[in-house]
């Protein structure tokens, strides 16, 4: 299906792919290439916001610069699968809560303190009397559209992060392939 050129496109020559911006190899109207599309992110500064849109600061990849380092928001350039992986790690003796949003929707949540059957089932106020520190993962393949905007986005709880270049925490997106069209 797809081989890898020099040129560090992919080919699908077998169907058209829709592509916000012409690609080099278009012909009758077929895109025939597609720029891979990648980032890894970490962080190494304490957020000045203690809730809010992660602002991932430290790239590592950003293949297609769609990840936006300011806004912490990875903006979708193509129709199609996606990885996307998380891990969020609290300061000590802290928990946290988090939410993976997909443009303004939120696809999927953690919380390192465990689940709270009783704010959730029966909206019954959870003691925080025991609060563990811990690491929080998210790993999903989702369809994504065109345009649209990803973020990680801390809800409660502090995250931990060093004034070395190591990460505690990392964010990564990896287009997979795009829709294909059963015919």
């Amino acid at each position: 299906m797809g081989q890898q050129s020099s040129q560090q496109c992919y080919s699908f020559t077998d169907y058209a792919i829709p592509s916000p911006s012409p690609a080099p190899d278009e012909s009758e109207g077929r895109i025939t290439a597609l720029a891979p599309v990648s980032f890894s992110v970490g962080l190494t500064e304490k957020s000045a916001d203690a809730v809010g849109v992660i602002h991932f600061n430290k790239v590592m990849v950003n293949d297609g610069e769609h990840y936006n380092p300011t806004t912490g928001i990875f903006t979708v350039p193509y129709e199609g699968r996606y990885l996307i992986a998380a891990v969020l790690v609290s300061e000590r003796e802290e928990s946290i809560e988090a939410a993976l949003i997909v443009s303004n929707v939120s696809v999927a949540q953690l919380d390192t303190s465990g689940y709270k059957r009783e704010e959730l089932e029966y909206h019954q106020q959870f003691s925080r009397k025991q609060c563990c520190g811990g690491t929080g993962t998210f790993h999903i393949i989702l369809n994504l559209k065109s345009g649209d905007e990803v973020s990680i986005v801390l809800t409660a709880g502090k995250l931990a992060y060093t004034t070395v270049s190591e990460m505690y925490s990392t964010f990564s997106v990896f287009f997979l392939y795009p829709n294909i069209p059963l015919s």
